[in-house]
């Protein structure tokens, strides 16, 4: 009798938690190595128009791309990409309010899965904050600002950090705001400088952002926003890459690219040290698994054990890595991942790792 009523309390357990289970708990089992892709309709039938720059939240269920799917209505006529999210547990393709022209810069899922941040605009670039349980977008620039760009949000959706500038030139200013409150908060920038990348801890009080100013050339920096201080993790390394930086969302760790190699930064201690010899494009929000690119071939790595697993070629946006390295979104032109690949256009597919 007890095992018939633990068998029973197993099966309302899956009933009440079948959505969650089957992206956590499948994606948890060990299974071999796979590919899927995820650029496809509702139906699971394929789109034939591209679809590109993805990201996925850290349970792997939510991946947000851009794509000119003719599923979408307007899509497919409209000059611009639409940006879509996917649930990879019931198969839904949902359009994005406000995503015509949003192609300035990659969205970005939270880890929680509930909001989106991107960038949007045809002729000014807006970021917003969605919120896929209400399906609403939120203008995240304050007043007067007219032009900026997303670039990084917290898992919770509470902080995110942006740039401001001109039509011209969006990204001249970076600041955190807390949603909740509507607080903002300059962190660096003024004409001179270039504001292309950025990440937040999971509370927002530590930010990673790279910046570029002449003639010093680029850098990358991190701020306590508790206490103010500003120090430099690239100290005597070279040029860093204006478009990759992760910090951990405890802040204790920072991934960023200089001179074509991957780095990892220790807050406390303010050290660093190497740790490959080619860059990395992704990683996950722990910052453990990183995504290294040799070329087009896509790699991912464990920084602490350094164990490395092929994904497949293609391209990386940088918030495509899950939680603990299980499922990496990429975009491919390879027509031989998946089975019946005939659209002969870029798609985005999630490699599971194990």
């Amino acid at each position: 009798m007890r095992g018939t009523r633990a068998l029973l309390g197993t099966a309302l357990a899956l009933a009440v938690g079948g959505a969650t289970l089957s992206t956590a708990a499948a994606d948890a089992r060990p299974r071999e190595p796979r590919t899927e892709r995820v650029s496809t309709a509702g139906d699971g039938s394929q789109i034939e128009e591209y679809s590109r720059a993805a990201s996925i939240s850290a349970d792997g269920r939510y991946v947000a791309f851009f794509t000119k799917a003719a599923q979408l209505p307007g899509c497919e006529i409209t000059a611009y990409v639409c940006l879509t999210v996917k649930d990879r547990v019931t198969g839904a393709l949902t359009e994005i309010p406000h995503g015509g022209g949003s192609g300035w810069q990659p969205p970005v899922v939270s880890g929680g899965g509930r909001y989106i941040g991107y960038t949007e605009g045809t002729k000014s670039p807006t970021p917003w904050l969605y919120d896929r349980e209400t399906g609403t977008s939120l203008k995240v620039l304050p007043p007067p600002e007219f032009a900026g760009e997303l670039l990084a949000v917290t898992p919770d959706g509470g902080h995110v950090a942006f740039t401001t500038g001109d039509r011209f030139h969006p990204d001249t200013s970076l600041y955190v705001r807390n949603m909740a409150t509507g607080a903002v908060e300059l962190i660096a920038g003024d004409d001179a400088d270039r504001l292309g990348t950025a990440s937040l801890s999971a509370d927002g009080t530590f930010l990673a952002y790279g910046t570029s100013r002449e003639p010093e050339g680029r850098d990358v920096l991190v701020r306590n926003r508790a206490t103010g201080e500003t120090v430099q993790a690239d100290t005597g390394l070279g040029d860093s890459d204006a478009t990759f930086v992760q910090m951990s969302e405890n802040g204790r760790r920072v991934l960023f690219v200089a001179e074509g190699r991957t780095y990892l930064y220790d807050v406390r201690k303010q050290t660093t040290r190497q740790i490959a010899d080619t860059p990395a494009k992704s990683a996950s929000g722990d910052a453990r698994y990183a995504v290294l690119a040799d070329g087009t071939a896509l790699t991912l790595l464990d920084v602490h054990t350094h164990r490395r697993t092929p994904i497949g070629p293609g391209s990386v946006a940088p918030a495509a890595v899950s939680a603990k390295g299980r499922t990496i979104a990429f975009t491919s032109d390879a027509t031989d991942l998946v089975p019946n690949d005939t659209n002969g256009a870029s798609d985005v597919f999630v490699r599971h790792t194990r």
